[in-house]
Parts: structure tokens; sequence; C-alpha cells
């Protein structure tokens, strides 16, 4: 998975959803995630433009009511026109859908009870990538954790640390509900902005593409 994010496009994006999504409510994570990833639509679209159409013309066209108005209809245009493969186009469909299913929900929104959800998106994808992102997200989430954990110093004696194992850190926490609530809620957010991303930098990659045959062809 690292190679995908070896583009600047991609790195750059994977750093903008970590520092703002990470830090949004779990309705505004998944709601600013789909616009940001719209946006790389709109830049892809924006990429293939002709060089001399106006300013004029290019905000009728991605307009709400233009033909490139909606993520779903910009979706659907890349699939037709061959520049997104169908699982990522099933992937962003589905991403959709969670967005607009949510939008139109008053009650509160928890990320952990639609992680079923959430899952589902991007194991559209082909090659696992869920699997991936979920063992992922769960390596960065509890990994640092425990790293913080074993590095608190004691209260008491500043010399020494509070817990000397993991084990130990296991043991304090197995019975508190509220701090494996957190952290999963957490993990779960993590895959979410993680899997966007991916979305993001296949956009990327496929985009790149077609300009070079667009190139090649001139």
């Amino acid at each position: 998975m690292k190679s995908l994010f070896d583009g600047p496009e991609a790195t750059e994006f994977l750093s903008k959803g970590l520092s703002l999504l990470m830090k949004k409510a779990d309705r505004g994570c998944i709601l600013l995630g789909v616009s940001m990833l719209d946006d790389e639509l709109n830049k892809l679209f924006k990429s293939l433009i002709p060089k001399d159409t106006s300013n004029k013309k290019i905000k009728e066209i991605f307009d709400l009511n233009g033909p490139f108005g909606t993520l779903s209809a910009k979706t659907n245009i890349a699939y037709v026109c061959n520049i997104l493969p169908k699982d990522v186009v099933e992937s962003i469909h589905k991403l959709r859908k969670l967005r607009n299913n949510l939008a139109h929900r008053t009650d509160p929104f928890s990320i952990k009870e639609n992680f079923e959800s959430i899952s589902q998106v991007f194991s559209m994808l082909e090659g696992d990538i869920d699997k991936g992102l979920l063992h992922m997200s769960g390596e960065l989430v509890y990994g640092r954790f425990l790293s913080d954990m074993l590095e608190m110093d004691s209260p008491i004696d500043g010399e020494k640390k509070v817990f000397n194992s993991p084990e130990e850190v296991v043991s304090y926490i197995k019975d508190k509900n509220e701090i494996g609530e957190t952290l999963m809620s957490n993990r779960i957010k993590l895959m979410f902005v993680i899997g966007v991303s991916v979305l993001a930098a296949l956009i990327h990659i496929h985009k790149d593409r077609v300009i070079r045959k667009l190139h090649a062809q001139s």
C-alpha cells in the first residue's frame, strides 16, 4: 500500500486527511472526507479540460446543475470514459450513499456503530484493501496507545514508569470499557481516513495515466 502514496498529490491528501479528519466529530469526519474526495474528482476532470476553455464555461460545467455537478455524475462519467476502474467506482458510490444517508439523519451518529457500512465501502476495492486498512489502523492506534502508556512516568517516583510491560497495560485497560470504546472509535475513524486517502491516490494514479496517454497521442 505504501506505493500508492509515492506521488506528491497522494502524500499531501493523506497528510491533510490525518490532520483535518481525525480532529472532526464522527459525522463531520465522514462528510468532510467525502467532500475532499469529490474535490479530487473535480481536479481530475479539470486537468483534462482544453486549455482555451473560459472560466465561465468551467463554472457552468461544474455547477451543481451542470453535467459534472454531483459526485454521482462525476463518478459515472469517469467509469464510462474508462478513466476509473469498476472497483474504484463502486467504492466511491458506496461512500456517496453512506454520505447521503448520514446527511439526512438527525439522530446522533457513531462511527463505531457504522463500522460495517464503512468496511463495505473499501471491500469494493480489489486486493483485500479493507482487511489491510483494518490491520493498519489497529497497529497504529493500539501501538501508539501502548507506547504512550509505557512511557508514562510514575507520579510518585519520576525515575520509574507506571507500567513495566505491555501485559500490564493490557491488564489495566481490560475492564476500562470507556478506554476500549475510544480506541475502537479512533481505529475505525483512522481506517476511514486512510481508506479515503487510498481512493484519492487511485484517482491520482488513473488521472496521470490518462494524461500520459493524451500526451502520447498529441
